[in-house]
């Protein structure tokens, strides 16, 4: 994750590069190991200073269309992404059926949020998905939130899986043109497998 600073429409300014192992098992994303500018920190992901942000592995997909979310989504419309001509269907999911947690310090707020998410209309595979926070109270410290994550086929031990390979997050100081810029690229995949035999 390369982080970013920005004022207004200015250049970004480099700030540092987290790095962490993801962990995906039984339908949970956990993190360890993780690095500041390659130097080891014993702090987990969610202590350490500056933005941060969780969830672009699996959460923010299953949540999306997880039925509890009660998402709107509208009738499809053609789109190219990554070279192939997909079906994008813009959604809505209301605060109270939200899982999108926003957290500044001691505050937190769960919010609505709208996004697109780009289908190849051939597998029914998301190969791409917006998301912006909407709503936030007047009174959080925040008042833009926007993501987006990219999803592509990798190998693993010799077979093709789909899964996220980039995504970037932005977030806005409410009333400054100071804002966060996180540039989140996956990459070294394994699939770990265990055997166990119970003996007599």
């Amino acid at each position: 994750m390369a982080r970013f600073t920005r004022e207004g429409r200015g250049q970004k300014v480099p700030q540092d590069i987290v790095s962490a192992e993801i962990i995906y098992e039984d339908g949970v994303e956990t993190y360890r190991n993780v690095k500041i500018n390659n130097r080891p920190t014993d702090k987990h992901l969610q202590d350490i200073d500056g933005a941060w942000s969780t969830g672009e592995f699996a959460s923010a997909l299953l949540d999306l269309f997880d039925p509890a979310s009660k998402a709107h989504f509208s009738s499809g419309r053609a789109s190219a992404v990554s070279g192939i001509l997909a079906q994008v269907y813009d959604f809505q999911v209301q605060a109270a059926n939200s899982h999108w947690t926003l957290s500044v310090g001691s505050q937190s707020v769960v919010t609505a949020y709208t996004g697109s998410t780009w289908v190849d209309p051939s597998t029914a595979r998301v190969l791409r998905i917006e998301i912006q926070a909407h709503n936030i109270p007047s009174d959080f410290p925040i008042d833009t939130v926007e993501s987006a994550i990219d999803y592509s086929y990798v190998m693993i031990e010799g077979k093709s899986f789909l899964l996220p390979v980039h995504a970037e997050s932005l977030g806005c100081q409410r009333g400054s043109s100071f804002c966060t810029h996180n540039i989140i690229d996956f990459r070294n995949y394994h699939e770990f497998k265990s055997n166990s035999k119970i003996l007599p």
